[in-house]
């Protein structure tokens, strides 16, 4: 069984690389790169700025943390075929199971030392700390999440009821872990991520008789390969995603504003794949709501320009991919359409997309400056911006993708 999973791990792990090329590509690593640059810019201005002993940094640093410890989950790279063709093997999948276990550590804890680290000039700042406090909290988060990914496991057994109270012990016991570490000594996190790691080991795998909930945990590991699947597919097309939908009765006003003619064939469908389909319209809010926040608390007006500049683009190119939705669609290829109102119609659609969210963050980015000139200034910006988009890069993109 540690042969099965090795040879289903490496066949993940190159579709997974093969997909990869397309998401880290130059226009997302710059994209990325200059998001950084600028939050790690403000960051560190306003660290300098806070005083010593702060104890709403103290309970931010012991929130993000808390949360930080939620990322990654089990993976078991289970099929739907497993549940007829390895029950048999049902006694050695044990050990299968600890392989997936093993595999599992490896992103929350690469996440805890990259997200741990990025935490830490706040927490010396607000917590009087040293930056070699890092290593006793990095592994006592370790050994928190051990114990988390063990409840995770344990989930995957029939008759696992009492998971819940299991978690909310957890819970309680890293907050509790965490407020020693950052209010009395970061020590302290050590032997309590320790501790609970050995205890949920003991009672959650070595004393766990149940069987196994085949149908629960397929289902588990078709989630997480959905959530992966549909980030990559905002990138490029992947044959795995199953799309969602739903009926948001509400935004009816909107569709039914649309002629129900030959010339607005595309914008019939676009827009219906946009407001009901759950991966584009919740990307667009999310990043919506993420730009507008980060706006918000930026008191620098070059570096709002830049940021509602950067999230703006990150809005269009994200939604490019609308633009081969109905390809494979017979009735788009069998119905009289011009192939230039397809590009036309996804120009319309993101240009109305992107000069929303113009407007909401020249809005919310226009709190902090009193002047009406810097007002201005960022209204001007992103309403270029989302021209420049949609009218000069917009068709270069297409013409790379058709190739």
């Amino acid at each position: 069984m540690k042969e099965l999973f090795h040879q289903r791990l490496n066949r993940h792990q190159k579709q997974m690389m093969r997909y990869l090329r397309y998401v880290f590509n130059d226009h997302f690593v710059l994209a990325c790169t200059f998001l950084l640059g600028g939050v790690g810019l403000y960051y560190s201005n306003l660290v300098k700025q806070l005083p010593s002993d702060f104890l709403p940094g103290k309970l931010l640093v012991i929130a993000v943390l808390v949360l930080v410890l939620h990322l990654g989950n089990f993976v078991s790279l289970t099929k739907t075929a497993d549940v007829v063709f390895l029950l048999p093997k049902e006694k050695e999948m044990r050990s299968y199971l600890e392989g997936g276990f093993r595999y599992s550590l490896l992103l929350p804890f690469v996440s805890l030392v990259l997200l741990g680290g990025f935490m830490m000039p706040l927490y010396v700042v607000s917590a009087a700390g040293q930056f070699s406090d890092f290593f006793p909290l990095v592994l006592g988060l370790w050994g928190l999440k051990v114990a988390h990914l063990q409840l995770k496991r344990y989930r995957l057994f029939q008759n696992s009821q009492e998971a819940n109270k299991w978690y909310g012990f957890w819970l309680a016991f890293s907050v509790l872990a965490l407020a020693l570490a950052v209010f009395v000594n970061p020590w302290v996190v050590l032997p309590a991520g320790i501790g609970i790691a050995v205890v949920y080991y003991q009672l959650l795998w070595k004393n766990v008789q149940q069987p196994l909930d085949w149908n629960k945990m397929i289902q588990l590991e078709s989630n997480r390969l959905q959530r992966i699947y549909r980030f990559i597919n905002l990138f490029t097309d992947v044959p795995q995603v199953v799309a969602s939908v739903k009926r948001r009765k509400y935004l009816d006003g909107l569709l039914t504003k649309i002629p129900k003619d030959q010339g607005h064939t595309y914008l019939y469908l676009y827009a219906r794949r946009m407001l009901r389909g759950s991966e584009f319209s919740g990307l667009y809010l999310r990043l919506v709501v993420i730009g507008g926040l980060l706006l918000y608390f930026v008191n620098e007006i070059w570096f709002s320009v830049g940021l509602g500049a950067l999230f703006l683009y990150l809005i269009g190119f994200q939604l490019v991919p609308l633009y081969n939705q109905f390809q494979y669609m017979v009735m788009t290829q069998l119905y009289p359409v011009p192939s230039q109102q397809k590009t036309k119609t996804l120009r319309q659609l993101l240009l109305v997309l992107l000069l929303v969210a113009a407007v909401i963050f020249t809005v919310v980015g226009s709190i902090p400056y009193p002047s009406w000139g810097d007002r201005g200034l960022l209204l001007a910006v992103f309403v270029a911006v989302a021209l420049a988009f949609t009218y000069l890069y917009l068709p270069l993109r297409i013409k790379k993708m058709a190739d």
